[in-house]
């Protein structure tokens, strides 16, 4: 179980994500909600991730950002910003690619920003979970060729376990 989290706030389609603490694959069933309808929303001007204190982040939170970056590009014509004071987690970030969908900054950011904890999925199905870690690895794979190179493989066998997943849903359902 993770001991972080995120949390998420919103002000005239500006969009503040603040990962807090060890955040891992747990957490990402939330955000990959939430970004998927930002991304559907029309009045988005920006967004920021707020990374001053994360302590761990692990492949699967990062390609949800990926993703998120991405998408802000792509959908919006945004570059989003990512704050970052821990060397260790910006390195990571930028050794991942983020760096090429991100405007990274060495900032403390103000500690009165209010946001408000992203609560995590009760109930969170193995086939979901599967999905949102496949799909943020999948993204970062797409950043540049060493992802590629080195997730390749745990792609391939998430894919495997998905497609195992599909069969014995469609064999019950036949």
């Amino acid at each position: 179980m993770s001991t972080g989290h995120v949390e998420y706030a919103s002000l005239n389609g500006t969009h503040i994500f603040k990962l807090i603490g060890e955040v891992r694959a747990h957490s990402c069933i939330s955000l990959d909600k939430l970004l998927n309808k930002i991304e559907q929303q029309q009045n988005v001007v920006g967004a920021i991730v707020d990374l001053t204190q994360t302590t761990f982040i692990d492949s699967t939170v990062l390609g949800v950002l990926a993703k998120l970056g991405l998408k802000l590009k792509q959908v919006h014509h945004i570059q989003a910003v990512m704050l970052s004071t821990n060397p260790d987690i910006t390195t990571l970030a930028n050794s991942m690619g983020l760096g090429q969908v991100f405007v990274i900054l060495n900032y403390c950011g103000d500690p009165s920003v209010c946001t408000l904890e992203l609560t995590e999925e009760q109930h969170v199905t193995h086939s979901a979970m599967l999905n949102t870690v496949l799909d943020a690895h999948k993204t970062l794979m797409r950043l540049n060729e060493n992802n590629q190179n080195m997730f390749e493989p745990l792609v391939k066998q998430l894919q495997k376990e998905q497609d195992c997943l599909n069969h014995d849903v469609q064999k019950q359902n036949a």
